[in-house]
């Protein structure tokens, strides 16, 4: 088998494409078409997702291989008499990467700015706190002149933001969560030489609920699913008090579980059985793994496991820095391990109970 291999020309396609929750189709058709010579079929449902099939022995397993679609981006939710656009956020964003920065807006991906009020109009409180009342300025100077720019409430805005390349093997930009996982997951089916059938599923509105993993998880009906995920490091000045717990440059991160607090709420507990099947493959590919939990945030594992009569479930994670803002850090080797791992996962037998402790 060859070597599995993350091209920077599919993350470039992938993240050109835009994807907010709810309007994720041009980044489901990027993925379909870069998918399909690779697969024996792809298929949308109604939701958006796509699920691209390699059709396996009948008596071995079926795997969903999963990563989403959508982006962090704004709803716009009213246009000003003078032309201004008022928005909801959509996914879990920080306040403070809207001062300053350039989004497009609507179908048509009109330019406009989230502009800061003056520092010279600040009192000595506002200039050391969040920005509040920020809306999105796209040149308009009332409400006819918006509907010019065929924008309108309903219409979606996400950062001006493409991939670059850094220094090194690093690359930024905004929505390599999860378009680099799309990536892999391409990665993975060029290469892939396995008895079992394989699901390569493109799902919808993770950033806001794991809606589209319900639906795809309950449609496919797999033994394993597995969320391909970008996983937050904490290695940088700014990253955490404690040392770095996730770096970039050192491997893929297998998730023990995930939540929405300290307390695990929400989220997803991975069983044995399924860590030790990514733990095993991450040895024979000579991969090397970090293992973590993931405090403030879940994956579509989280719907894999519950849907119809439960499955085994996971994630695998590419580390990132800046997660959730304009310029998401990776290292494309932590990338090309990952698709490495889930290669050899595909050939890695699925452990009985007898191999692992119960659970």
């Amino acid at each position: 088998m060859d070597e599995p291999a993350v091209r920077f020309a599919d993350l470039e396609t992938l993240v050109a494409a835009r994807g907010p929750p709810g309007a994720e189709y041009p980044v489901a058709d990027a993925f379909a078409e870069l998918v399909e010579p690779h697969v024996d079929s792809v298929g949308y449902d109604e939701m958006g997702n796509v699920v691209a099939t390699s059709e396996g022995d009948p008596d071995a397993p079926e795997i969903l291989l999963a990563a989403h679609t959508d982006e962090l981006a704004v709803l716009v939710e009213d246009v000003t008499d003078d032309g201004f656009l008022e928005y909801a956020m959509l996914g879990g964003h920080y306040k403070g990467n809207f001062p300053g920065q350039r989004v497009r807006v609507g179908p048509d991906g009109v330019l406009g700015v989230v502009g800061p009020k003056s520092r010279h109009y600040m009192s000595g409180d506002e200039k050391e706190s969040l920005a509040e009342d920020l809306v999105v300025d796209v040149g308009a100077s009332s409400r006819a002149e918006v509907a010019e720019l065929n924008v309108e409430p309903g219409d979606h805005a996400t950062w001006d933001r493409e991939v670059a390349e850094l220094a090194g093997d690093r690359v930024t930009g905004r929505a390599l969560d999860d378009r680099l996982a799309l990536a892999v997951l391409l990665g993975v089916a060029r290469t892939a030489d396995t008895d079992a059938t394989v699901h390569y599923a493109a799902t919808v509105q993770e950033e806001v609920g794991l809606r589209g993993a319900r639906a795809t998880g309950f449609s496919v009906d797999p033994d394993v699913a597995i969320a391909v995920e970008i996983f937050p490091a904490d290695d940088y000045p700014a990253g955490g008090d404690d040392g770095p717990g996730v770096e970039l440059g050192e491997g893929p991160v297998v998730e023990f579980g995930d939540g929405t607090s300290e307390y695990l709420f929400g989220g997803v507990l991975v069983d044995r059985r399924t860590r030790s099947w990514l733990e095993t493959a991450g040895e024979s590919a000579g991969a090397s793994l970090q293992q973590a939990v993931m405090i403030g945030g879940t994956t579509d594992a989280t719907e894999f496991q519950q849907v119809r009569g439960g499955r085994h479930a996971g994630a695998i994670a590419v580390p990132c820095r800046y997660t959730h803002s304009p310029v998401e850090t990776v290292s494309l080797a932590d990338a090309h391990e990952t698709a490495a791992v889930l290669a050899e996962a595909l050939e890695t037998p699925f452990p009985s109970r007898d191999e692992v402790r119960w659970g």
